[in-house]
């Protein structure tokens, strides 16, 4: 499996070997052990794969565009560090409509480009949020900014990877 982290406490775990699973089961039967796995069945671990590479691929597929889908990825990464800064002042100013609305875009957003690892994260604070945790759901906020440059890094990586195998898509059309 690789490493990994679980949302715990409010605070990353490092694992080596998988995501802790038996601690959810745990908390479900024991009460004062709740506490310590306040995240839940809904999130119990972020995802290890940072980037699914063919993400971008059904994209293009979808729109029967490869170049929108990359400029969709680019757009994506020139707006990820205001979408985080909005969800890191919604989290502190205790907006819950206003970080779930830049959360869930987020999360969807990140979805489509193919980030997993961050979509995951994302999820934990939503999670959070939506069970009323404001001080959980700000630490995984900061954990989740905390994950971004990586992610975006991985994206743009991919991106410059593919761009040498990609042609415009007025080159690939027949007329």
């Amino acid at each position: 499996r690789g490493r990994g982290e679980s949302c715990r406490a409010g605070r990353a775990v490092r694992w080596e070997a998988g995501p802790p699973r038996s601690a959810a089961r745990r908390a479900s039967r024991e009460p004062g052990m709740a506490a310590d796995v306040v995240v839940g069945r809904a999130c119990p671990a972020l995802a290890t794969q940072q980037l699914d590479p063919t993400a971008l691929t059904r994209l293009a597929g979808e729109l029967e565009s490869s170049d929108l889908a990359r400029s969709i990825a680019r757009t994506y990464l020139r707006m990820l560090e205001g979408r985080l800064s909005r969800a890191a002042t919604a989290l502190a100013r205790r907006d819950d409509i206003a970080a779930m609305d830049v959360l869930l875009s987020l999360r969807v957003s990140s979805a489509t480009v193919g980030l997993v690892r961050l979509e995951s994260a994302v999820l934990c604070v939503i999670d959070a949020v939506r069970r009323g945790d404001r001080e959980l759901a700000s630490d995984l906020g900061a954990s989740m900014a905390g994950i971004a440059p990586e992610a975006g890094a991985a994206l743009q990586s991919h991106l410059d990877a593919t761009a040498s195998v990609a042609q415009p898509d007025a080159l690939r059309r027949t007329p």
